[in-house]
């Protein structure tokens, strides 16, 4: 591997310019004079690509090589006050972990973006969300940029249209819909009882 990985870098400025540490750890561990297990992580950067352990003596390749390309998808979140709109850019699904999310207006960053925590996926990607609080007049002209390394220096740029409803919005308006039509439901029901037990009678 690094008989191919060195004359790349040697023959490139652009990765000579770059410093990605690359780091060996082994572990030993002794139980008595007769026993030993050794394990080692190969890492570039934050990537963990193999493993070994002499229990198998096998090299495991731990990640792949190809960098996983985020999503990202708008929304708005419970309002933060009257008038104002809470912009939520999601991003989601990008292997290695570091990742560049900001709110904009053209090329200006908002300093107002607020960034959550790392969360991890089930497949070993993470999602992120950044916030913004904003007076509603101003969402218009705004985007979410995301910067990746497995977007070869193509951004990705969200444009906040003021489109994006919230999901809370959204159940509730559907939890009432729901809650409406059983209730004309259940009043159809009543009188037709009603009037079919009066024929009756």
């Amino acid at each position: 591997m690094l008989l191919w990985v060195l004359p790349q870098a040697w023959g490139s400025s652009d990765v000579l310019r770059r410093s990605v540490l690359f780091r060996c750890l082994q572990i030993s561990s002794l139980a008595n004079s007769s026993w030993m297990r050794t394990d080692a992580l190969i890492l570039l950067g934050e990537l963990q690509t193999h493993s070994w352990s002499n229990a198998s003596d096998t090299i495991s390749f731990v990640k792949p090589w190809a960098q996983v390309k985020p999503e990202a998808w708008l929304s708005s979140g419970p309002s933060p006050g009257p008038g104002h709109l809470l912009l939520v850019c999601h991003v989601s699904g990008f292997y290695p972990k570091p990742v560049w999310v900001m709110q904009m207006r053209g090329e200006q960053e908002q300093q107002g973006t607020q960034r959550g925590d790392f969360l991890p996926n089930g497949d070993e990607t993470w999602y992120l969300r950044a916030t913004l609080d904003v007076a509603a007049g101003e969402a218009a002209g705004l985007a979410c940029r995301v910067k990746h390394s497995s977007l070869g220096g193509q951004d990705l740029v969200l444009y906040w249209d003021g489109t994006h409803t919230s999901v809370g919005l959204v159940l509730l308006v559907v939890t009432c819909l729901v809650f409406l039509f059983m209730l004309i439901l259940g009043l159809t029901f009543w009188i037709r009882k009603r009037s079919s037990y009066e024929d009756f009678l």
